[in-house]
């Protein structure tokens, strides 16, 4: 697509709170541009038109509150999302009578303010830390932990932060895209164990490795789109130029996201 038309653009803090989409109608050389600027974490308040949520861990919904200054805007989710928004009073601050709150349906394409579609799927993963009792199911497909695809004259993009698996039915959506976003937080399982910096795998806080048989370099090999790893833990080694891991990705055809990163259709 040409650039004056759905222009997909990635900014803000993509090494953390990586996985809340902000869709907002776009400003650009003083005149009107018919495209969505698709933030991955919260910034500045801007022009927001609407909010998609992929799940209700902190990361994913701390910077709502930054976006409670009574800008108008539609915040989407599931149902199993927006319940935990719900039981929060903390985020009251985001008034309901400008802030529209609507539960989304897993499977079924919306409309989003300009034109473009979206349409939520699911992807295994496991309900938000704070929500956790006993031992968590990891890998669930529930509307707790989901992806975002976004479509516009016949372009695609697959937005999927947080996998801890790739099932068939994820592996065949993603065949279809254009462009895929996809959970690289670490390189290996036990990355944070062996760095000291954490006492759980990844498998275990929802997220699969790059890394190994059963990683998510082996298993999206022979996808030909473009394809970029996003939400990056400060501790994967993908994130420092000219190591080895980092050659391994991009030798395989991944980009590792930065920010400012634009991405047109």
């Amino acid at each position: 697509m040409p650039s004056t038309v759905h222009t997909l653009a990635l900014s803000s803090a993509i090494l953390s709170a990586a996985a809340t989409i902000f869709i907002r109608l776009g400003l650009r050389g003083g005149g009107a541009y018919a495209g969505f600027w698709i933030n991955i974490a919260v910034g500045a308040v801007g022009l927001w038109t609407a909010v998609l949520l992929t799940g209700g861990e902190i990361d994913q919904t701390a910077g709502l509150l930054n976006l409670r200054e009574r800008q108008p805007f539609l915040l989407a989710g599931t149902a199993e999302t927006l319940a935990a928004l719900g039981a929060n009073t903390m985020f009251d601050a985001l008034a309901r009578d400008v802030v529209t709150r609507r539960a989304l349906e897993i499977g079924k394409s919306f409309l989003l303010p300009g034109g473009t579609t979206a349409e939520l799927f699911t992807v295994p993963g496991k309900v938000p830390l704070y929500l956790e009792r006993g031992t968590p199911e990891t890998a669930a497909e529930t509307g707790a932990n989901v992806g975002i695809e976004i479509s516009a004259d016949g372009a695609r993009l697959c937005f999927v932060p947080g996998a801890a698996a790739v099932t068939q039915a994820l592996r065949t959506r993603l065949e279809r895209a254009d462009v895929i976003l996809f959970d690289g937080t670490l390189f290996t399982d036990d990355e944070m164990i062996v760095a000291g910096t954490g006492e759980k795998t990844g498998r275990r806080m929802g997220h699969m490795p790059i890394d190994g048989a059963d990683g998510s370099l082996q298993a999206l090999s022979g996808l030909g789109k473009r394809r970029i790893y996003i939400h990056i833990n400060n501790t994967n080694p993908i994130l420092i130029d000219g190591s080895a891991e980092r050659g391994r990705v991009e030798s395989a055809g991944w980009e590792v996201a930065a920010d400012g990163l634009e991405i047109s259709l």
